[in-house]
């Protein structure tokens, strides 16, 4: 089933990849249908991504031929993805729609050749007006970073002009207190905006080279006059990307999860179907680190932006390997009436069916649609929503089997097996867990309240990964520390058979009692009931049914309660007033500290200081 699965994933991989290269063809514009200028010989001009947004490149310039339309010569671009607009050789002679609002900026991608590419122009900005007639309002810019380049100029790019990064027009102007300022006109009552330093490789950014949302003003009439007074934070080039903080403890975690993958099937044991499901779910969260790590990365997210998918296939993947790890770690045994294992991965294979749409989308509707401003966000929570239920559900799911296990072992053997890490990690999920639930929260609050709450949500999202991470770190504690973990005994489940006469259960009883207080068997820390019912020559059901019955006990805290009494014993005997707890603890019988002190106050309802300062 996991080669399958490896196999699946190296398909994507190839998927992705592929679709991620573009061709350098050579592109033809040409425009078919052009507004009227009120100019007899106007000129038209290509202005876009590829040169920096100059209006009047004469490089990208449109002739007429004899059909009446406009062509440009043959271009190549470098990129696989531009941005571009048409204009008269000025920012003011922009095409605009023929309402006058702003054009949004035209995108195309050139993942298959593009020989010609027919458009339409509605109108010009000097034409239709409404940049003149529009309301303004003043955008105030108190402080830029200091890492700005001297005298490098400042735009803003907005809804107010399609969202052009290099528009002459907005270029702010600086004030002799060290402030910028620029008005800007107001198209619709929400002005949503970024600052730039001439495109969108220079825009303003978070700590650590992160994107930012745009900004965004609700505009009345009441506030028309005041100006808006920002802070420029950060630029997305100058800020540390792949190496901080956050993104070194993703790093180290997925290193070490490789690195953990040759460490436990190294071990000489019996359980390594167990190991080589942990090995499975150790490479998925090495990838899922790694991938996630490198969207930090300005080139590389550039380069493959579909990268920003692959970190989501931990949505339907971590929990049914995990618990499928759990099953086989402690060798629980299949339930014929459960489903097979490959109906937990069905939510993953729709997912990815999903997603493969949008693999092979052309590159500017992917980034529209998964990173940028545009994009349908429902379809995101929707999956989201889901894969939150869906982990949910297995958390319940894996901690009934883990609680099943623990109290099938009290009747099974006197001793804790070392399965503590397993706790600790549904602790971890947990956290995760509730951490996801928080962002539905906190995001349907700031959908509600039209209230932007992004960098909380972040945080949010950060804490989730960060305790992700841990899970990986937890495990390579205890593969150095108690390697045993990965080496759990079967334990059988005690099924009690049909019932045996009272003389025979009082018989089994008494040499029960005579094989403890006399033989002392308890004083084994590895003793079992399989061992113990060898020894009294009898069956295992019959032993605990005689356990359980008779002494109202399992066979943990029955064998646990003789180990007590003589601790008690020896503590107060002469002879061992110099030992430590610990030490007198190992010597009747207990294999570790935790072990004694839990089943000494369960069976004296105090600790071993209380009982003996009483």
């Amino acid at each position: 089933m996991f080669k399958s699965i490896s196999f699946f994933t190296l398909f994507l991989i190839v998927t992705f990849f592929n679709c991620s290269l573009f061709l350098n063809a050579q592109t033809t514009f040409v425009l078919d249908d052009v507004a009227p200028s009120g100019i007899d010989e106007p000129t038209y001009y290509l202005s876009g991504s590829f040169n920096e947004w100059e209006p009047g490149n004469t490089r990208y310039k449109f002739e007429k031929k004899q059909d009446g339309k406009y062509y440009t010569k043959p271009l190549v671009f470098e990129d696989a993805t531009i941005m571009f607009l048409v204009t008269r050789g000025s920012w003011e002679t922009v095409e605009v729609e023929g309402d006058g609002l702003p054009v949004l900026t035209r995108k195309i991608s050139f993942a298959q050749p593009i020989d010609s590419l027919h458009l339409k122009i509605s109108g010009w900005a000097d034409i239709e007006g409404r940049a003149i007639s529009a309301k303004k309002i003043t955008v105030k810019v108190t402080e830029i970073p200091k890492s700005t380049p001297p005298d490098a100029p400042i735009y803003i790019a907005g809804n107010f002009n399609g969202w052009v990064p290099g528009d002459k027009r907005y270029k702010l102007l600086k004030a002799d207190d060290g402030s910028y300022h620029i008005d800007v006109p107001l198209y619709y009552p929400r002005l949503a905006y970024k600052f730039t330093r001439g495109n969108w490789y220079t825009v303003e950014g978070k700590a650590y080279g992160r994107p930012r949302n745009d900004r965004f003003k609700l505009i009345s009439n009441e506030t028309l006059n005041e100006p808006l007074i920002e802070q420029i934070s950060y630029w997305e080039d100058q800020s540390s990307g792949l190496f901080n903080p956050y993104t070194l403890i993703l790093i180290l975690a997925g290193i070490q999860g490789i690195f953990l993958i040759f460490i436990i099937n190294s071990y000489d044991n019996n359980n390594r179907i167990a190991n080589r499901v942990l090995s499975v779910l150790l490479l998925l969260l090495a990838i899922i680190l790694l991938t996630r790590v490198s969207l930090y990365d300005r080139d590389i997210y550039n380069s493959y932006p579909r990268l920003s998918l692959f970190q989501d296939l931990v949505y339907f993947l971590y929990a049914p390997i995990f618990f499928i790890y759990i099953k086989k770690l402690l060798k629980i045994p299949s339930n014929p009436k459960a489903p097979n294992h490959w109906w937990y991965f069905v939510p993953f294979m729709v997912q990815v069916i999903v997603y493969l749409l949008f693999f092979f989308e052309p590159l500017h509707q992917f980034i529209d649609r998964a990173v940028s401003r545009f994009y349908p966000s429902e379809i995101y929570i929707t999956i989201g929503g889901i894969a939150l239920l869906f982990n949910i559900w297995f958390w319940f799911k894996i901690r009934q089997v883990i609680k099943n296990y623990l109290k099938n072992i009290e009747n099974t053997y006197s001793y804790d097996q070392d399965i503590n890490y397993l706790n600790t990690i549904m602790l971890l999920k947990g956290g995760c867990l509730l951490l996801w639930v928080l962002i539905f929260i906190v995001g349907g609050y700031g959908y509600i309240m039209t209230n932007s709450l992004s960098t909380l949500t972040l945080f949010l999202v950060d804490s989730i990964w960060i305790l992700f991470s841990l899970t990986v770190f937890l495990l390579g504690y205890y593969a150095i520390k108690q390697p045993a973990i990965f080496k759990i005994h079967e334990v059988k489940e005690v099924i009690p058979k049909a019932n045996t006469n009272d003389n025979e259960f009082l018989q089994l009883k008494e040499k029960l009692i005579q094989c403890m207080e006399i033989e002392k068997v308890f004083l084994d820390p590895a003793l079992s009931l399989p061992e113990l019912a060898q020894k009294l020559q009898t069956n295992v059901h019959l032993l605990s049914r005689t356990i359980n019955d008779g002494f109202d006990k399992n066979f943990r805290d029955y064998v646990n309660e003789y180990r007590v009494t003589t601790f008690i014993e020896k503590v107060n005997k002469e002879g061992y007033r110099n030992h430590t707890f610990l030490g007198i603890a190992l010597d009747v019988g207990f294999n570790s500290k935790s072990s004694f002190n839990r089943s000494f106050k369960k069976i004296t309802g105090k600790t071993p200081r209380e009982y003996f300062k009483a």
